[in-house]
């Protein structure tokens, strides 16, 4: 009797087959043991990292801490929760610096505070930048305002490459490296995330270009896909408050038509845990792969943590045609119905 096997499942193979055979490939075991060649963190080397209140920038420093470096956690609020708990963990080679890397006056003052450490301590020296700073706010793009979608872009991509820019004489002058915090949503952007994800597959767009550039300055330039961890982060902590500027701004004939959906679309949203505090994420995987950029000699140029079936999706996302892509994205989200 013929069988019917289904497109996805299908695709769900390939992706194994192609996964085994890269594994199984003399030279790509060659390369991942060319990047197992690991050196030493050291106090003599500072790691500067944005967006240090929560989440995976605090989680971050914290394992920068415990790898040796010297760190400096860039945090919106300097007087926070986050910044407290990371100054009473970590209370040598650790400090806080005020940052809002939409502020180019606040960019500079940090910019300068690490300028005036390595003057005042020759032996020490950048190693590296990690961009993480960022912002989400979930909904559909029509019903996003004007200051939603600016303030994502400003932060997750105008932001970073202003601080970044400030960052790269001093990144050329120690051979540093850069290392951006993007998304899965970088490789498929998902509905009710089409501002973010626009912001996230700019920056792979822009690391892709800046990496050539920065390359014969000694210079790495590394994309970093955290996966998912939003219960264990701030990001959502807003969300509610974003809601309530959306619907604020409906029209009487938006909110004749969108009414009921709206509403189960947030509350399904309100649902998701937020973290009530700064807590590190459990992921070791999450910090072998940040050990791994920082401290190999021979980093990859994009690291990914997530579950396989994340690279499943993706890998199915990207051969499937255009209505079985939509049709996987729906099911990976999983958000209300209209």
């Amino acid at each position: 009797m013929d069988s019917v096997v289904s497109l996805p499942l299908l695709g769900y193979v390939a992706a194994a087959v192609i996964a085994i055979l890269y594994c199984c490939n003399p030279s790509a075991i060659f390369k991942r043991l060319l990047r197992r060649n690991l050196s030493t963190g050291s106090a003599n080397q500072i790691v500067f990292i944005t967006g240090c209140d929560s989440g995976l920038g605090f989680s971050f420093a914290l394992h920068a801490h415990k790898l040796g470096f010297t760190v400096l956690a860039g945090c919106l609020q300097p007087d926070g929760e986050g910044s407290k708990q990371l100054l009473q963990l970590c209370p040598e080679r650790l400090q806080v610096l005020g940052l809002d890397i939409t502020n180019e006056t606040s960019v500079m003052a940090a910019v300068r505070a690490v300028e005036d450490m390595l003057v005042e301590v020759p032996d020490l020296e950048l190693r590296a930048l990690i961009n993480n700073a960022g912002v989400m706010i979930f909904g559909e793009f029509e019903w996003l305002t004007e200051q939603h979608i600016q303030h994502q872009i400003n932060v997750n991509l105008l932001g970073t490459m202003r601080i970044t820019k400030r960052f790269c004489p001093m990144l050329r002058k120690y051979k540093g490296r850069v290392i951006t915090v993007t998304s899965h949503c970088a490789l498929a952007t998902l509905p009710g995330l089409a501002v973010y994800g626009a912001t996230k597959a700019g920056l792979a767009a822009w690391c892709d270009g800046l990496r050539v550039e920065q390359a014969k300055y000694g210079v790495r330039v590394i994309t970093f896909i955290p996966g998912s961890f939003i219960e264990h982060s701030s990001i959502m902590a807003r969300q509610l408050e974003y809601a309530r500027e959306m619907e604020e701004a409906m029209t009487s004939l938006d909110h004749q038509f969108f009414d009921d959906y709206f509403r189960r679309y947030n509350q399904y949203l309100s649902a998701i845990p937020v973290a009530a505090r700064p807590v590190p994420i459990p992921n070791d995987k999450l910090y072998s792969l940040l050990g791994e950029a920082l401290l190999s000699d021979y980093p990859y140029s994009n690291y990914e943590c997530g579950p396989f079936r994340y690279k499943c999706y993706h890998f199915l996302m990207k051969i499937s045609p255009t209505w079985i892509r939509d049709g996987l994205v729906q099911r990976f989200v999983k958000m209300p119905e209209f």
